[in-house]
C-alpha cells in the first residue's frame, strides 16, 4: 500500500451500445443478401442451356428472392434505426433475418450440396482466441479447401450439373460466417474492454474511499485497517512495525490567529513533507485534525526515528509568510511493536504516549517510547 499510488482512468468510452451490434449484423445481411443474388445470377447465365425453364428460374430464383430478401432487410434496417421498436425487439429482429436467409438457402438446394458449407465450423471456432487475424486466416483456408473439394467431385465423381451453383451457395455461407465472425469477435473485445474500464472505474473509487479529501493522505478508517493487517504480517514474518504519531504544535493558536485559511495551509504542508518520504515500506494516514500517522513496515525504532527527525527539521525550517516569525513546527511520538505481544490499541496508545511526552518537553521534538530491546536493535 503506497500513498504514490494512484490510479489513472482515462474516461474513454470504449463500450459499443448493443444497437450498433444490431446494425453491424444488418450490414452483414446486405452483403449475404447479395452474395445470394449474385450467385443466382452467375448461374443463371452460366448454366441457361442446361435449365429447363430458364424464365420460371429468372422469376423464382432471381427476381423474386431479390425482391424478398431485400426487402426483407431493408425494413429490419429500418425497425432496427427507429426509436419506437425495444432494443430486445431488434435483437430478435436481426437474428431473425439470418434465420429467413438460411430457410430460403435449405428450401432451395439440396442438402447434400449444403454440406460444403461445413467448413463454417472452422470458422466460427476461431473466434475462440479473439483474433480477427487469425478468423480471416481461416476463412481464407477454408475457401481454398472448398475449392479442391468442388474440384474432387468434379474430376473424379459423377459430374452434377449444379456444382458451381451449390460451390457459391457454400462460399456465400463461409463468407456470411466470416462476417458474423469478426461481429463476434469485435464484441467480445469490445466487452473485455467495457469490464476493464468499468474494473479500473471501481478499484478508482474504492482507492478514493480510502483517501482523505483534503490532504489527500489515507484516512483514519483505512489507518485502523492497514495497522491491524500489517501487525499480522509482521506477526508471521517476525519483522517489525514502528509508528509514529504527528501533531501540529499550538494548531489552534495558528487557527484562531490567522484564521483557517492559514490552518489549513499548514496541514497541506505537513501532509506533503509527509508524502514526500514515501516509499512502499512506509504509509502516511491523516488521522485527526491536525494529527498525522506514519507507518514504518519492517523498521527498526532507530531507523524510524531518524527519518521522523529529517520531517521535524524539514518542518521546522520551512515557513509561510503569512505566519509572524515564519515558523511551523510538529512533535512526533514513537513506539515499535512487540514481537511477541502484537496489539494494534497498545502499539497506538504507546505512540501516543511518546507524542504527549514529547508536547510536555518542550514540543518540536521527536521521542521515542520505550521501546522493545528486539526492535530497537
Amino acid at each position: 500500500m503506497n500513498m504514490d499510488k494512484d490510479i489513472n482512468v482515462n474516461h474513454v468510452d470504449t463500450s459499443i451500445k448493443p444497437l450498433q451490434w444490431c446494425r453491424y449484423i444488418v450490414k452483414a445481411g446486405y452483403a449475404t443478401a447479395i452474395v445470394i443474388i449474385l450467385a443466382h445470377v452467375i448461374w443463371y447465365f452460366a448454366a441457361r442451356s442446361v435449365l429447363i425453364s430458364p424464365a420460371d428460374y429468372l422469376r423464382y430464383y432471381i427476381i423474386w428472392p431479390a425482391i424478398g430478401i431485400l426487402a426483407l432487410n431493408v425494413l429490419v434496417d429500418y425497425l432496427v434505426r427507429s426509436n419506437h421498436v425495444s432494443l430486445l425487439t431488434k435483437e430478435y429482429l436481426v437474428l431473425s433475418l439470418f434465420v429467413v436467409f438460411s430457410f430460403y438457402l435449405c428450401i432451395t438446394h439440396k442438402l447434400a450440396n449444403v454440406l460444403f458449407g461445413s467448413f463454417v465450423l472452422s470458422v466460427f471456432a476461431s473466434t475462440i482466441f479473439s483474433n480477427i487475424k487469425i478468423t480471416r486466416w481461416i476463412f481464407l483456408l477454408s475457401s481454398f479447401a472448398l475449392l479442391i473439394s468442388g474440384m474432387k467431385v468434379y474430376f473424379f465423381e459423377r459430374f452434377n450439373g449444379s456444382l458451381f451453383m451449390t460451390m457459391f451457395v457454400a462460399w456465400n455461407m463461409l463468407l456470411c460466417s466470416y462476417l458474423l465472425s469478426k461481429i463476434l469477435i469485435r464484441f467480445g473485445q469490445n466487452n473485455l474492454s467495457s469490464l476493464m474500464h468499468l474494473y479500473q472505474k471501481q478499484a478508482s473509487m474504492q482507492e478514493q474511499l480510502k483517501l482523505d479529501p483534503f490532504t489527500g493522505l489515507y484516512n483514519r478508517k483505512t489507518f485502523d485497517t492497514y495497522l491491524c493487517d500489517i501487525m499480522e504480517e509482521c506477526k508471521t514474518t517476525s519483522i517489525c512495525v514502528s509508528l509514529a504519531i504527528v501533531d501540529v504544535d499550538r494548531f489552534k493558536r495558528l487557527n484562531d490567529n490567522y484564521g483557517h485559511a492559514i490552518g489549513d495551509r499548514v496541514l497541506l504542508h505537513t501532509a506533503q513533507i509527509l508524502r514526500g518520504n514515501q516509499i512502499e515500506s512506509i504509509n502516511a494516514f491523516r488521522i485527526g485534525g491536525d494529527e498525522f500517522a506514519l507507518i514504518f513496515k519492517d523498521y527498526a525504532v532507530k531507523d524510524a526515528y531518524k527519518i521522523c527527525e529529517g520531517m521535524r527539521s524539514i518542518m521546522e525550517t520551512s515557513s509561510l509568510h503569512e505566519i509572524d516569525k515564519g515558523s511551523i513546527t510538529f512533535s512526533c511520538g514513537l513506539a515499535c511493536m512487540d514481537l511477541h505481544y502484537a496489539n494494534p490499541e497498545k502499539l497506538a496508545k504507546a505512540a501516543d504516549a511518546a507524542l504527549y511526552k514529547a508536547k510536555n518537553n518542550g514540543r518540536n521534538q521527536v521521542v521515542i517510547y520505550d521501546a522493545p530491546l528486539n526492535c530497537a536493535d
